[in-house]
């Protein structure tokens, strides 16, 4: 397992994509609702938050424990980081 250091990093890494992904969206593509896109913004927030939090807590001292944690910890980030590309899509005006 990396450290939580460097898992830290790759969640931050990953939002700041995201969050980039959301200016580019809200300033330069026409007719994308901006409220809506303000939401995926705070939902990005929300998941950040979340991840970072969780990250420091390890599920426990037995070392599969801990593995099972963050094995699962990772598969939820990915899923939340599809819901926000899928959000993204969907906000996508259709020509």
């Amino acid at each position: 397992m990396a450290s939580k250091r460097q898992l830290k990093k790759e969640i931050n890494m990953v939002i700041t994509d995201l969050a980039g992904e959301y200016l580019l969206m809200r300033n330069l593509v026409p007719g994308v609702d901006t409220e809506k896109a303000d939401a995926v913004m705070y939902k990005i927030i929300d998941i950040r938050n979340e991840f970072i939090r969780r990250v420091g807590a390890n599920g426990g001292k037995d070392p599969k424990l801990v593995a099972a944690y963050y094995k699962k910890l990772r598969s939820d980030f990915c899923q939340r980081v599809d819901e926000v590309l899928s959000d993204f899509e969907a906000l996508t005006p259709k020509d």
